[in-house]
């Protein structure tokens, strides 16, 4: 679901997720249990390229909304959307089809 959200719907995710952690780790405040048990980072783990994804989690585990690490995780996540995209039409551009017309069947 995430990766059809938009730049500003991706934002607006991020800082609820934000605020869900931040609650969580205020009433309990064991991060290693909250990660072995919450599914939280799963869809977001798919989406965000793997040398950003450990930036992404310290900035959600300890909160850091600076708008540089924002934009950098956001950005990241739509380009690799974007490049995903790519990559699909390009195979599908590559895939020709041929005719074997006027071919002798042994050439």
């Amino acid at each position: 679901m995430l990766n059809q959200f938009n730049k500003t719907e991706l934002k607006k995710s991020l800082f609820d997720l934000f605020d869900i952690v931040l609650i969580h780790l205020k009433t309990d405040p064991n991060v290693d249990t909250f990660l072995d048990n919450t599914l939280l980072f799963e869809e977001w783990e798919e989406l965000i390229p793997e040398a950003e994804y450990p930036i992404f989690i310290m900035a959600v585990l300890n909160n850091i909304r600076r708008p540089i690490i924002i934009d950098t995780i956001i950005s990241s996540i739509l380009n690799k959307n974007k490049s995903s995209s790519l990559e699909r039409q390009k195979i599908f551009k590559n895939k020709k089809s041929f005719s074997h017309f006027g071919e002798h069947p042994f050439n």
